[in-house]
């Protein structure tokens, strides 16, 4: 099971785990508890900003992070800053964009390697740039 945050465009933000995301299904199961008891719930891709699969849910969203940060994923290819409808922005890097039309959207790896994101899912939907840096 992967733990995974969940923002919604609306701003809202939903925590569980999952494990059966995936960029071509249009929905994935949430579950409230990594154990036998556990809530679910069906989360529709449509309508979402990102998927953020985590280490910890008490990660420190509001970290910042600059271009010059060292990565510590210099092996996934090339960095860019994606910047989002609602103005945030995330440094990453990216090993290939997705043109697939059946792809609601792709992977990005941080660039920051004290991240406490492991990777993310970003809705094309919810991009309004794509930045390729040095």
């Amino acid at each position: 099971m992967n733990k995974v945050v969940v923002r919604k465009l609306s701003g809202e933000i939903i925590k569980g785990y999952t494990g059966d995301f995936s960029r071509r299904k249009s929905s994935f199961l949430l579950s409230s508890k990594d154990g036998s008891i556990r809530t679910n719930q069906i989360i529709e891709l449509k309508g979402l900003k990102a998927v953020f699969f985590v280490k910890s849910f008490d990660g420190d969203f509001l970290r910042k992070v600059t271009p010059e940060t060292e990565s510590s994923n210099s092996a996934y290819g090339k960095k860019v800053i994606v910047s989002f409808k609602d103005g945030e922005e995330f440094l990453g890097r990216v090993e290939t964009m997705h043109s697939n039309p059946e792809d609601a959207g792709f992977f990005v790896f941080p660039q920051d390697p004290n991240s406490n994101i492991v990777r993310a899912f970003f809705m094309n939907s919810a991009i309004v740039g794509i930045q390729f840096y040095k």
